[in-house]
């Protein structure tokens, strides 16, 4: 009789884990940032920043391809010298075409990082603070790792998304 309690109670025990696995849930903290109105002003704002970077990169892109236009309409016409001098330049305007994307890559990278910091962090303030007030056990970010399914009560992105557009109005609206 005791060989056989020790079973039953096992299986009993491992039967009851799932209904204490607790809640869980999960923030899409990147279409948050998107939904939020200080995230889409703030985004707007970094449209507004790029756009004197794309027009300088637009410029030197033309440069480089009008110097190989010239290149090629020259090549059977022009001096050894003429064709090098030209082969220099467009060199020198690649150069400074890669040069001026790569700058420009690295401060928007800067700048999304500082923009979107602080909103990224209330997102995750006002995440934890559902997730307490609600009983939730966990709650994970959508995105940080691959999820085969998640079921439309676990996702609280949209419950986030109101409580954090009714804490942090955005003025001018």
């Amino acid at each position: 009789m005791r060989r056989l309690t020790v079973p039953v109670i096992l299986v009993l025990l491992l039967a009851a884990l799932p209904a204490t696995a607790g809640k869980i849930g999960f923030v899409d903290a990147e279409q948050a940032v998107a939904q939020v109105e200080e995230g889409k002003k703030k985004l707007a704002e970094l449209q507004t920043w790029q756009a004197p970077f794309h027009a300088r990169l637009d410029r030197l892109r033309g440069q480089v391809l009008a110097l190989g236009d010239q290149l090629n309409a020259q090549r059977g016409s022009a001096s050894p010298e003429a064709l090098a001098e030209l082969e220099r330049r467009q060199i020198d305007a690649m150069r400074e075409f890669e040069d001026a994307r790569r700058d420009y890559e690295r401060e928007l990278e800067t700048k999304k990082t500082q923009v979107l910091a602080e909103i990224t962090s209330k997102i995750g303030a006002i995440g934890r603070e559902y997730a307490k007030a609600n009983d939730f056990d966990a709650v994970f970010l959508l995105g940080g790792q691959p999820m085969v399914y998640v079921a439309e009560p676990a996702n609280l992105t949209s419950i986030v998304i109101e409580i954090y557009n009714k804490r942090y109005p955005v003025s001018g609206q």
